[in-house]
This record gives structure tokens, sequence and C-alpha cells, in this order.
């Protein structure tokens, strides 16, 4: 047993409701000997080389395959699930959605969002919470630059001490820069990827970051090359070529063949026992496809794509793609990256703006049109279960949003339906008031009578 634990059992007086841990937190940031301080600040290494590789095409295609999508969705604030709706509720949902609705001065809901995400994606994101004084919008939100936040990992919990700081620059608090300390309940911290190892978490461009840095070096210099700046090969004059010789070949391939461009041109000279030599092409590198390292590039955006959880369809890789293939493509995309990014968007709106900051305890962030389905497939299943006595044609419009079937059939399964159906196959009259009542002075058999025909 350790001296904590046998100094706790034998501690007098009553145990605090919140107990204090024995590990520490993040102890990969902490040197051997080095003393855990509280006052000691992490900060996000590379901020301005993330921020310049969004702005690449591959990168923000990758982006936007997340943020647009996510920023159309509709939201709505609910009650937590089995929680009857009161009229409280009625009225916290109302003043909750209108918080969302206008966060700030500044923006809406969609802009406030389409920020978060880009900076999640980016690194981190990050949302200031303040409260005001209006009783039907006491909710004030603000984008705050993710990558702008540096953090004190060893924070204890405490509402007063403050958690995060904000730099101006990109610059360090610990060196005496500007900063803006804020407390837990002031600034909603989202990151991506979180891990024991770092308070910051790994957003997909951090991941990607090599791949970039590799792509937007291989592109520039299959740019070169197409544009015939850089050429592939040299072309050598032989034996005896003096430098005059080369400056007049070099004015006569300028002027009359190249007409643009420099090929590097040489001369050289003989070996004692050296075979004479005429002129040659010497090639430096491929040429065509191969020079241009366009399967390398492939291979680039399929890295980038799988570090953001997409397709490489979505950063414009569409060999071997049909339809098949592209729609069952978008459908992982949808799960394996936009659905994960709009839960964790959700959870903490509803756990740090609804109920912590707000204080309604019993709502929650909800979002409308995530949750896709193949609706054919979804009919299928349906069938099924009806097939099975599993459900009633009522339950299923229940499911489905829709209101009760009129008359007692909704309310019965495929099994009561068939007796019935064999009842009235039997039966020499049909009893039924929605019939209409025929006219009497027709000719017509009266609907509603069946003759039954005599052997």
């Amino acid at each position: 047993m350790a001296w904590k634990d046998w100094f706790k059992g034998r501690s007098a007086g009553r145990k605090p409701n919140a107990p204090s841990r024995d590990t520490i937190s993040f102890p990969q940031m902490m040197q051997i000997g080095q003393a855990i301080s509280r006052r000691q600040l992490a900060y996000k290494p590379s901020p301005r080389n993330l921020r310049y590789f969004s702005r690449t095409p591959y990168a923000r295609a990758a982006i936007n395959a997340i943020k647009n999508p996510l920023a159309e969705l509709g939201w709505k604030i609910v009650t937590l699930p089995g929680v009857t709706e009161t009229s409280e509720h009625l009225r916290q949902i109302e003043v909750a959605t209108n918080c969302l609705l206008q966060p700030n001065q500044d923006d809406s809901f969609r802009t406030l969002i389409e920020q978060v995400v880009e900076d999640i994606c980016v690194g981190a994101g990050a949302i200031e919470l303040q409260t005001g004084g209006d009783a039907l919008r006491p909710l004030w939100l603000w984008p705050v630059d993710g990558l702008s936040i540096q953090i004190y990992p060893a924070w204890a919990g405490e509402a007063a001490e403050p958690r995060y700081v904000q730099t101006v620059g990109y610059g360090s608090a610990a060196g005496g820069g500007q900063a803006f300390p804020l407390r837990n309940d002031e600034l909603m911290y989202i990151r991506p990827n979180p891990s024991t190892s770092t308070p910051f978490g790994y957003g997909p461009l951090e991941i990607a970051f090599n791949s970039i840095a590799r792509m937007l070096g291989v592109g520039e210099f299959a740019g070169n090359v197409a544009t015939n700046s850089r050429p592939s090969i040299m072309l050598d004059l032989g034996d005896g070529v003096t430098d005059t010789d080369i400056q007049t070949f070099r004015a006569y391939w300028k002027n009359e063949v190249e007409g643009q461009g420099v090929m590097p041109i040489v001369g050289l000279s003989q070996t004692a026992g050296e075979k004479s030599r005429g002129a040659s092409v010497e090639r430096l590198y491929p040429e065509g496809d191969d020079g241009l390292y366009l399967k390398y590039q492939e291979f680039l955006k399929a890295e980038i794509a799988i570090s953001f959880g997409l397709s490489p369809q979505n950063l414009g890789a569409e060999r071997d793609i049909n339809r098949n293939t592209a729609e069952v493509a978008e459908d992982r995309d949808w799960n394996g990256a936009i659905k994960p990014m709009a839960h964790l968007i959700g959870s903490h709106l509803t756990r740090e703006a609804i109920q912590g900051k707000l204080g309604f305890s019993q709502l929650m962030f909800m979002w409308v049109g995530l949750e896709r389905e193949d609706e054919l497939n979804t009919a299928k299943i349906y069938e099924i279960y009806y097939k099975n006595n599993a459900i009633t044609p009522d339950e299923q419009r229940a499911r489905l949003g829709q209101p009760p079937s009129e008359g007692p059939w909704g309310e019965l399964v495929a099994a009561d339906v068939e007796i019935a159906i064999q009842a009235a196959r039997g039966a020499g009259q049909v009893d039924d008031p929605d019939l209409k009542q025929p006219d009497p002075q027709s000719t017509k058999p009266k609907p509603g009578k069946v003759k039954q025909k005599k052997d």
C-alpha cells in the first residue's frame, strides 16, 4: 500500500465530494526530475505552417468536404431521452434556441460552426462563452482561433483557476507576450483525436502535414517541368569542343530549334586511350508522365484523404470509380468523417453551453438529418417485420413520423388481417358501413350483399 493510501485511510473528518487524483495529467510532457508546476503552459507547435497548409488546394478540398455538409444540417434543442417535456422545458428550449440562432453580434449559427469545424480540422476548435443580462438570450458565443490557445496541463479543476491562455500573434505567454487568461467555463475547447499524451489532440491537417509538404514540393517540380523551365536532357558535343564552340552551338539551338528555355550543353575532353565519341544526349530524369511523378501525386492525394477520413475521390482522384463505388464511398465518408465531427461538436454544445453555462440540465443539442438511411432497404425491413407479425402499420407510421391510419386495420398485425380476409371470403354478407348505399330505383344488385350459389 502506498503512503498516500495509508494516509487517506487514516485521515480524520468527512471525505470531500470530489476526491483528488494520484496520477499525473499528460506525464509525457514532464521531464524526469522536473518539478510539476500548475503554472506551466503548453502550446501547439507550428501554428503558422498549419494555417498555410490549410489554404492549399487538396487540404482545402478535404476540409470543405467535411465542413460544408455539416454546416447545411438542421438542428434543434430537445429534452434528454426519457424526460417528459413540460412547459418549463419549452421555455428553456426557446431560450437556448435563441442563443444559438444569434450567438453574437456578427455571426449566425452557420458561420459559427463553419469557423469551428475549420479550426478542428486544422488543429483544435474553440468557442468563448459568456452570459449577459437578457433573460431571453443570456448566452453569448464567439469563435476563437484554437491555435492561439495555450493550456495549463496541470490544471486541478478549480473553477476560479485559469485553464487556458490566449496569446497574440501565436506568441508564447511564458515568454512575456500579451496573453488573456480564461477559466474552464469561459472557453469551450474542442480537441480532435484526444489522447492522454497531450492536452491538444491531433487534427487531420496535422496528421497529413508531411504528405501536404511533399505534395507542394512535387507539384512545384511538375509545374516547372511542364512549362519547360527545367529540361530533362543534357547535350554532349563530344571531344575537342572549346568554350567558343559551345556558345556558338547554344546560340544556334536557342534561336533556331528550342526557341525558349535553356538546355545545358557540355563538352567533355578525351582522355588518353579513350575511343573518340560523337555527340550524344544524356537523360537527366524521366520524361512524360513519369517525369511529372503523377503516380506519386495520386499516392499523396490518397494519403491526405485518409488523414481526414475521406475517400480519395473527394480530392479529385477519380480513377477506377463508378457509380456503385462512389455511392459506397460517399456513405463511408458520411459515417467516418462527418458524423463523428457532428457528434463531437454537439456533445460540447450540450455539456458546456446548454447544461454548463445555461444550467438547463435536462436539455441537449441534436442535429436534424444526420442519421441518413436507405429508404428502399428500410421499407424492405418494415415489410419483413410486418410479415413476421412483429409490427403493425400504425407502429410503422409512428416511426416514420406520420399519424395513425384511419380505421381499425392499422392496429392489426399481418396474421390478424389474414384471418379477417379469410373470414370475409366465407361470409354470405359483407357488413361494411363505409360502403356507399345503392339507389333504390336501380336494377343493379345491392352492394354489400353476396348471393351464394347452389350446387
